[in-house]
């Protein structure tokens, strides 16, 4: 099966990475060219938290140019949401009629995007239970799923009967293969609501603080809005028909709980951080703006949300006003 990873920073290296370890034809399309070229030279180098040692794969490309590597039998969208109608746009070469397009983007709305370009029977959608960063061109650090789930990827076509279901369902016996637990669910929704929570929780927290979730939800103001934000959420899942757990995600601490920063083995910093340090449009429509839009259809008020949501909109609205200290004599 040819498969292109249309957006192959971290989570796309990760994920196209364990596709080619399972014996698939993988080409990489991404628009940062110091990224491709590593690839293409020296592999993708993934430093693993369950691995001892480094893990090189050599995949069938690392492009720039959908051009170069045509059309193909599916296409896993991993461009932010934001980015996805100039991705797709720009990389038409990719797609025929007959190719099936997956979109697992954090936050929920990227199906409705893709349905402009595509038909709905080739379209697919899901979430992704494991994390990476990238650490330099070529470079990956993360692992194949969170410690809280054994799978790292939940996700099916939007129509279950959909022609290019067997497209779709070899998919997970290449990344099984290749080393990353994946699973073809028909309850794909409540996984994506599911990990949506956790993004409600500390994507844009992380976004307008700059710290990591650790350090976030340790602290006792912090720990008090991740609750409210989930608790949101859950009441609007529930509205939905989504049954999603609270206390999974959040619940009182033991008393007497020290939480000790020495001993944390690896910080998590969200992509959201990222973008905000960057000076980069972030995805708080697609999470807590989502929680906001289907809160006012319900009739479920989302304060802690839309405080969220608002704040980093007018941030990541004013990157270029943001206040910068003069040099005292």
């Amino acid at each position: 099966m040819k498969t292109a990873i249309l957006g192959a920073g971290a989570m796309g290296s990760l994920v196209g990475a364990h596709i080619k370890k399972g014996g698939g034809e993988v080409h990489f399309v991404d628009i940062f060219e110091e990224h491709m070229k590593a690839i293409r030279e020296n592999g993708v180098i993934m430093d693993l938290l369950d691995q001892p040692e480094p893990i090189t794969v050599f995949v069938d490309s690392a492009v720039t140019e959908a051009t170069e590597v045509g059309a193909c039998d599916l296409v896993i969208v991993l461009v932010k949401c934001v980015d996805i109608e100039t991705a797709i746009e720009s990389n038409q070469a990719l797609f025929t009629e007959d190719t099936a397009v997956l979109a697992l983007q954090n936050g929920v709305g990227s199906v409705d995007i893709l349905a402009k370009y595509f038909a709905e029977e080739q379209l697919g959608f899901g979430v992704l239970k494991c994390f990476a960063n990238v650490t330099g061109p070529g470079r990956i650090f993360g692992n194949t799923c969170f410690k809280s789930s054994p799978i790292g990827i939940y996700y099916s076509p939007v129509k279950l009967d959909s022609r290019l279901r067997p497209v779709f369902e070899e998919m997970e016996q290449l990344l099984t293969e290749g080393g990353m637990l994946t699973k073809f669910s028909e309850d794909t929704e409540r996984f994506i609501w599911d990990k949506l929570c956790n993004n409600v929780m500390t994507n844009g927290i992380a976004a307008l603080t700059q710290i990591a979730n650790e350090d976030i939800q340790n602290h006792p103001d912090g720990w008090v809005i991740l609750g409210e934000l989930a608790r949101e959420l859950c009441e609007v899942a529930h509205a939905k028909g989504i049954e999603i757990d609270l206390s999974k995600h959040w619940k009182e601490r033991e008393e007497g709980y020290v939480y000790d920063r020495d001993k944390v083995e690896a910080f998590h910093y969200v992509s959201a951080l990222f973008d905000s340090v960057q000076k980069r449009k972030t995805e708080i429509d697609f999470i807590n703006g989502v929680i906001v839009r289907e809160g006012e259809k319900h009739g479920i008020p989302t304060p802690y949300n839309e405080t969220v949501w608002r704040l980093v909109r007018l941030m990541q609205d004013n990157y270029e006003n943001k206040y910068q200290p003069k040099d005292t004599v």
